[in-house]
């Protein structure tokens, strides 16, 4: 169940795309209270002095004029279309392997509206380029998408997230938590949105675990935006006096992890592994690897695909528990 607020739910970022929308349409232009007047009719309910701030913040990296006739102010802009776009086939080509990218996260909000404009962009050029773009489409394929692997994300949560964090408003939420199987009840400050392996999380401050943790949106049950501020520039600062460094932070230490690889393993880790360590060093024992992270469940599953191929040197608790859950497979 998802709680909202009265009237549209609309971040200042969103609020102020609206507002460029309608000085866009006009050549004319409109006055304050005719914007604050549209804006009313589509459901959002702000004060003319909030509409000649969000003016005054776009005119600085948009052409926006103001002209003064019979005593009142007009604000217009430069409309910010697509018409009859012509497309080289190598722009072509890299607008349809964006697409195809894109195809990993149409399950989220921003997903599919990101793939929605990339046809928005090629339906406003040149038919012939339509044409060329369906052809080339058809040339690329994303292997590593799972469909049955994809979170199911309420897209109203994603939305309302977004918004939380543009406005910097706290939210509260009733979180599932894999580790523990309970729901708990939460106060979060959220920062950001991240993608870790296509799933969608919001990282933030959670109030219950006084520190800064990452939530999938998937696992959200219940969620509402509250009308209580946090200071983000305040927040920061803090963490830097801490020396924490921010939105690296998982809710678990982080700690050194030293892996010695051998076999194939080798060749593998050097191939498709190294971006993970801090540093890879060969010896004729095997590849050492370097590196810093929060022993996490997901770190721990990824250790344990290498197998026998794999030895923990630190820490020493994971390599204990590795040990004995070796030992336990092998009484069975």
């Amino acid at each position: 169940m998802v709680e909202e607020r009265k009237g549209k739910d609309t971040s200042v970022s969103q609020r102020q795309i609206y507002i460029l929308s309608l000085l866009s349409e006009n050549p004319k232009g409109y006055q304050a209270e005719e914007i604050r007047q549209r804006l009313h009719n589509w459901g959002i309910d702000v004060s003319r002095r909030t509409i000649t701030r969000d003016i005054d913040e776009l005119s600085l990296n948009y052409g926006i004029g103001e002209e003064e006739r019979g005593g009142k102010t007009y604000y217009f802009a430069d409309k910010y279309t697509l018409k009859n776009v012509d497309f080289t086939i190598e722009d072509l080509a890299s607008l349809a392997f964006t697409k195809e990218m894109l195809k990993e996260y149409s399950h989220l909000r921003m997903g599919s509206h990101a793939i929605s404009f990339i046809d928005k962009i090629v339906e406003q050029s040149a038919s012939l380029n339509k044409l060329q773009f369906d052809a080339l489409g058809s040339h690329f394929k994303h292997a590593g998408i799972r469909n049955d692997s994809r979170d199911v994300i309420n897209a109203d949560v994603e939305k309302m997230i977004q918004n939380a964090i543009d406005n910097q408003n706290k939210i509260e939420i009733e979180y599932y938590s894999f580790s523990s199987d309970e729901s708990t009840r939460r106060v979060v400050h959220p920062y950001q949105l991240l993608l870790i392996d296509s799933y969608l999380c919001v990282e933030g401050y959670c109030e219950l675990r006084k520190e800064v943790r990452r939530f999938r949106l998937s696992r959200i049950q219940k969620m509402e935006v509250l009308d209580v501020k946090f200071d983000l520039e305040k927040e920061l600062s803090e963490f830097a006096k801490k020396n924490e460094t921010f939105l690296k932070l998982s809710g678990e230490k982080v700690e050194e992890l030293v892996l010695l690889f051998t076999g194939e393993s080798i060749r593998y880790v050097k191939e498709y592994e190294a971006k993970r360590s801090k540093r890879l060093e060969e010896t004729e024992k095997g590849l050492y690897f370097y590196g810093e992270t929060a022993i996490a469940p997901d770190v721990i599953r990824w250790i344990r695909g290498f197998g026998p191929e794999v030895q923990v040197i630190e820490p020493a608790w994971l390599a204990k528990q590795l040990y004995q859950e070796a030992e336990t497979l092998i009484r069975r």
